[in-house]
């Protein structure tokens, strides 16, 4: 599975102010596609590109929750339909150290889900954007692909037990699926 555009970055202290950090981030970002996610939120490359199939089929449908494609991708993440506890559980918070930067994909979808496929440069586009928006927040890249915790977990309210049947990267898809339930 190609790499999904998302660039982990450390902060060089610890956030104090979430809303300040994210009223810079938008004031850096070159358009709405970028956003900021929790660091412990983002499980795996299929993680999240499931969560964008989702809200690119939403938005084809006309069946978004949230008022535009970046709080969708936070809600379906966090699977909530409630656009604030998406906010809260897939979002920057004071006192975290780290988040993902991400570019949601420009990438058309056909009704076959069979038809559609992946740009594999979609990470490679917007490379340079990403060090760019890193370095600019004074934060250093974290040289590691997103992958599935218990912290992350518990930070998205995944309430289902969790056995040895299942796997991490399971959980995260299954708490996805319950945000279009």
């Amino acid at each position: 599975m190609p790499w999904f555009p998302a660039w982990g970055i450390k902060f060089d202290t610890q956030i104090e102010d979430f809303k300040e950090i994210l009223s810079s981030f938008n004031n850096l970002r070159p358009d709405d596609k970028w956003i900021l996610l929790a660091f412990e939120v983002a499980a795996s490359e299929k993680h999240l590109w499931t969560a964008w199939y989702s809200m690119k089929r939403n938005q084809v449908k006309g069946k978004m929750v949230a008022n535009s494609p970046d709080a969708e991708f936070l809600r379906i993440i966090s699977g909530t339909h409630q656009v604030r506890i998406a906010f809260e559980n897939a979002g920057i918070r004071n006192n975290d150290h780290s988040a993902w930067i991400v570019r949601l994909p420009e990438i058309e979808i056909s009704k076959n889900i069979d038809e559609n496929t992946i740009n594999r440069e979609a990470y490679n586009l917007h490379e340079l954007e990403a060090n760019n928006l890193i370095e600019r927040m004074n934060g250093a890249l974290i040289i590691q692909r997103p992958r599935p915790t218990l912290e992350g977990l518990k930070r998205i309210k995944y309430e289902n037990e969790i056995n040895e049947t299942k796997s991490l990267e399971e959980c995260f898809l299954l708490h996805l699926i319950s945000s279009n339930v």
